[in-house]
């Protein structure tokens, strides 16, 4: 730590568990009293804020951040009172998804690809570009629900209407989709017209899969696409407050493999026959390049 008077302080650990460095330059003393009080959130608060900067302009911030990931160093054990009141319950289901998905369409364009797809992109090489990626997901979920032109589709949570245009685009099958979000949905209609055509919670797993299972066919099938977590790390990100819990998702909570087949199992209709995981890399994922670059000022 570098104060604004000079003063250097020096903390190191086993460079066996993370060999990386981060010199972090001090500002204001408010960044003490925010890593102090709200651990992994004051410190992402006090950066936002201004109270502190990196040394190192280029790495110094991902050098951080894989650096409390690696070694689990702080965390935020102290705000449950704000986890019970952003649950996924029918109300507030809608204000989660909406402080997330509705801060603008122009923002969420600035770092996807032109297909406006958000995550599990699957890539055959580092070099590939996203939207290609993105598009062979789409292919794998077809092929993997055995859509064709008889069936009628019905997608939960369609995002900005990528899956939906490919999907009768190749197969000419009937589509429903549904969304809380209301800005995912004005570009997906617009979309949709011009093409002539994540956050469940712990909680509601279980019910969830039986609204789904009240909807299929008896010969129908449910394929699922999510951002998933370790079965080792899931009860700790469930329980803990996080930065991604607070300012990124609210109220949202990665499932594991695990959560998912035990939530299924109170239901006899349901059969995994198959399941796939897609590891990317955020800078993949998300078509940022340089990360300090990929954002305009107003963002």
């Amino acid at each position: 730590l570098l104060e604004e008077g000079g003063e250097t302080l020096t903390f190191e650990g086993s460079t066996d568990r993370c060999p990386l460095k981060a010199v972090l330059k001090v500002h204001s003393p408010q960044f003490y009293w925010k890593v102090v009080t709200r651990a992994d959130i004051g410190l992402a608060e006090a950066y936002i804020d201004g109270d502190f900067s990196l040394e190192d302009k280029d790495l110094g911030l991902v050098n951080l951040i894989t650096w409390l990931v690696v070694t689990n160093a702080i965390h935020s054990r102290y705000f449950f009172p704000l986890e019970a009141l952003r649950r996924n319950t029918l109300t507030q289901a809608r204000r989660n998804i909406s402080d997330h998905y509705d801060l603008s369409n122009e923002l969420f364009a600035t770092f996807l690809d032109e297909t406006m797809q958000y995550s599990c992109a699957v890539f055959k090489s580092d070099d590939e570009d996203l939207k290609t990626a993105q598009m062979r997901k789409v292919s794998l979920l077809i092929e993997k629900a055995r859509i064709d032109r008889k069936h009628e589709v019905l997608e939960i949570g369609f995002g900005w209407g990528a899956m939906a245009i490919e999907l009768v685009k190749r197969t000419g099958c009937k589509y429903t989709g549904i969304t809380l979000s209301i800005e995912q949905l004005k570009l997906a209609e617009k979309r949709v017209k011009d093409a002539g055509l994540e956050a469940v919670g712990h909680e509601y797993m279980e019910e969830f899969f039986r609204s789904c299972d009240s909807l299929l066919a008896d010969d129908g099938l449910l394929v699922i696409q999510t951002s998933a977590i370790p079965d080792y790390s899931y009860d700790e990100h469930r329980r803990q407050p996080s930065f991604i819990k607070e300012y990124i998702f609210p109220g949202g909570c990665m499932p594991s493999l695990s959560r998912i087949t035990s939530a299924m199992a109170s239901y006899k209709s349901y059969v995994v026959s198959n399941y796939q995981v897609v590891f990317s890399r955020p800078g993949n994922t998300m078509a940022l390049g340089n990360p300090y670059k990929g954002f305009p000022s107003a963002y």
